[in-house]
């Protein structure tokens, strides 16, 4: 694992979601952001489509340099890293945000989106 996908492994463990994601935004050597999913609505309110992403959380305060690379990961509950490739709609968000590259941690290891 790269010192970013560690970073994010260590973002993910913070989420107070049932499925803990991280996200590290970087560019030229450099960590910019980090966020991790959280929840969107109350606890009362039905918890299914009830979080910000990751991703969301990462970049909707900031606007990333353009070329920025993002790290995303997802840990089980015993903080093993699981699949964490952005689903469709965050491909797209990032995509919006200047983002080229999104790397993200599988069971095995690590997995590489190019964005376009």
């Amino acid at each position: 694992m790269t010192g970013y996908l560690n970073l994010a492994i260590k973002t993910a463990a913070r989420s107070p979601c049932h499925y803990r994601v991280g996200a590290v935004l970087a560019k030229g050597g450099r960590v910019l952001a980090h966020a991790c999913n959280n929840n969107r609505n109350p606890p009362s309110i039905s918890p299914r489509h009830a979080t910000f992403h990751a991703e969301e959380s990462l970049l909707r305060p900031i606007r990333p340099p353009r070329h920025s690379v993002i790290y995303v990961a997802r840990i089980d509950r015993d903080g093993l890293p699981r699949l964490a490739k952005p689903c469709l709609r965050c491909q797209q968000y990032l995509i919006t945000k200047g983002i080229t590259r999104a790397h993200y941690t599988t069971s095995t290891g690590r997995g590489i989106l190019r964005l376009t």
